[in-house]
């Protein structure tokens, strides 16, 4: 067994592209970004479970990770070192649990592979796809479906912040079946505009999906000056936007050659009258890098 220190570094996400339930199983479909959550892993036998601040899901999914591959008897060192931020649906905890068991794994000079990690990932928590090659369609509760779907062209990604913070965990715990349901058939024409927009590398027609399912969710996470926000954009050059469904961010997608985001972003804020934390960024393919 090495006693080599891994690294692992994982996207975080931009929300989603589109959620929402099919057939009766809570899906959604990815949107990682060039954001990450950068992760060491140092073994050590007969050793406690070390992360700083005493972070739980970190020490449980080192915990479980060494439980799967009968390795209970070694604890070690965690360290984190990311840049996405947290309560914001941007897929913080997935990506600092997910580059955790994975690096726990190349350090027991284990092969893990995505389905076995987000297996583990979804012990703990409800969690996003992101651990997952590509953009993908995932049941982020119990795992039931999982289905690449592709990569999308180059883009931009403005995203945008509106404020407070929604703990996921909490969020997942509710009940929103009835509201889910009255989408169902939306949703489901939705995801079919969104594959073929994949498919065919079309970024219009992906927005175009992404941005019906962030209407769509209004009956579920309300966002405020949503609509407005849309109507601004879709005025101003940009393509369509996206949302995290249970988090407090909204991405706005431009194709690769849009070059005034700065200028945009002045603009809307102003439209709005109100200050917005806000970076760019890139819609990219999910996976984990080591």
């Amino acid at each position: 067994m090495s006693d080599k220190k891994y690294t692992v570094k994982v996207p975080g996400s931009c929300g989603e592209l589109l959620q929402g339930i099919t057939n009766g199983i809570n899906f959604h479909v990815t949107c990682p970004v060039k954001l990450f959550s950068e992760i060491s892993v140092n073994i050590i036998k007969n050793s406690e479970i070390i992360c700083e601040k005493n972070y739980q899901k970190a020490i449980m999914a080192m915990k479980k990770t060494l439980q799967y591959f009968g390795a209970d008897n070694y604890g070690g060192e965690i360290k984190i070192k990311s840049e996405i931020p947290a309560g914001k649906g941007m897929a913080s905890s997935t990506a600092d649990i997910s580059g955790i068991i994975i690096s726990t794994a190349l350090s027991l000079n284990k092969t893990i592979t995505e389905e076995e990690t987000a297996k583990i990932a979804l012990s703990i928590e409800p969690s996003d796809g992101i651990m997952f090659r590509g953009i993908c369609l995932f049941d982020h509760k119990l795992g039931k479906i999982h289905e690449y779907l592709g990569n999308i062209p180059e883009n931009r990604i403005l995203i945008l912040d509106l404020g407070g913070t929604v703990d996921t965990l909490e969020f997942n715990n509710r009940d929103f079946l009835q509201e889910l349901k009255e989408n169902e058939d939306e949703i489901n024409k939705a995801l079919k505009i969104l594959k073929d927009g994949i498919s065919n590398k079309d970024l219009q027609k992906v927005c175009e999906a992404s941005t019906a399912s962030a209407i769509l969710n209004q009956k579920i996470l309300y966002k405020k000056n949503l609509l407005k926000i849309i109507d601004f954009s879709l005025i101003n050059g940009a393509l369509g936007i996206n949302i995290a469904h249970s988090g407090t961010v909204i991405g706005i997608i431009f194709c690769r050659d849009f070059n005034k985001i700065s200028k945009f972003a002045d603009k809307l804020q102003k439209e709005l009258n109100t200050k917005l934390y806000c970076f760019e960024s890139e819609i990219t393919g999910g996976g984990a890098i080591y």
